[in-house]
């Protein structure tokens, strides 16, 4: 298991995917991931990094 990082160092991270096309491409593949894992569609005015640091704090990936 990778180790627990922050919210904030995650959402850090999340966001420098954002700014690169290919970044974009991976954030939608890890919510397509876990869409498939949880079942749960994410919110149509949430954002795709919202959804995915929800998911992972609840799968204890990362820390408050």
């Amino acid at each position: 298991m990778p180790p627990r990082v922050s919210v904030l160092e995650r959402e850090r991270e999340l966001q420098e995917l954002l700014t690169k096309p290919e970044g974009r491409k991976e954030l939608e593949a890890l919510q397509a991931r876990y869409l498939a894992a949880s079942g749960r569609v994410r919110p149509g005015k949430g954002s795709v990094i919202t959804y995915i640091l929800v998911y992972e704090r609840e799968i204890g990936l990362i820390t408050n």
